[in-house]
């Protein structure tokens, strides 16, 4: 999948502590910033386009994404969000209008090379209009339940899912044509409440089940990351 994006606009606020005056994208994990895992995936899914909405805050990120991978073509754009939807909405838009179909990942998703581009295969095969990677691993506060139904469908997310088996892994699979349906950044006030209304609307959402994967959001998640990385089964 030739495009993609990275959601890296937030303040990182529960890693302030441990790391001051380090943008969130920049925290290292294992050596290397966490923006170059994500990148690292999205390569290995085919992206050699992506594009990353950053704050004022993470203007270091452009140099340190372009020294690292300086075979992408990347597409820097700077703006202080009021909230993850909002960021969303501006990758999409700005990837929606030269791709029919992309990936768009958070910046503190670790998620396994061969899985995101099983992902991305898998995403891009379905007449699905968007898909959600999901793991059965959860390791959040404050998870993203997720349910699906026979046909590999989301059928219920958050307060809605009973289940509890899955949750949403912060990898994301937009068709062209549902970005061209965003709602306007006042619609909501959060990435899930968008994911939310789009499956309670009875739009077509693939949900993808990968193995373990990890967000980065507070100190202690930093050192289950470097052990995940460690660990044989994982190839980066």
């Amino acid at each position: 999948m030739r495009h993609a994006g990275i959601i890296a606009a937030g303040d990182g606020t529960r890693l302030a502590a441990s790391h001051p005056g380090v943008p969130k994208p920049l925290v290292p994990v294992s050596g290397a910033p966490l923006c170059h895992w994500v990148a690292r995936s999205l390569i290995a899914a085919g992206a050699a386009e992506v594009t990353v909405v950053h704050n004022s805050r993470g203007r270091a990120v452009r140099a340190s994404l372009e020294r690292a991978f300086p075979g992408v073509r990347w597409d820097f754009r700077q703006n202080d969000t009021a909230n993850s939807w909002e960021t969303f909405r501006l990758v999409c838009q700005a990837v929606g209008e030269k791709a029919e179909g992309f990936l768009v990942s958070t910046v503190d998703s670790l998620i396994p090379p061969d899985q995101a581009a099983a992902f991305a295969a898998s995403a891009a095969s379905s007449d699905a209009a968007a898909a959600l990677a999901l793991t059965s691993f959860v390791d959040d506060e404050k998870p993203l339940w997720a349910e699906i139904d026979a046909r590999g469908l989301v059928t219920a997310l958050g307060p809605k899912a009973k289940q509890k088996k899955l949750v949403t892994s912060g990898l994301y699979y937009m068709t062209g044509r549902i970005a061209k349906l965003l709602p306007p950044a006042a619609a909501h006030d959060s990435l899930r409440s968008y994911w939310g209304t789009l499956v309670g609307s009875g739009a077509r959402v693939a949900g993808i089940t990968l193995s373990k994967t990890l967000d980065v959001d507070r100190p202690e998640d930093i050192r289950e990351a470097e052990g995940f990385l460690k660990a044989a089964s994982v190839q980066w």
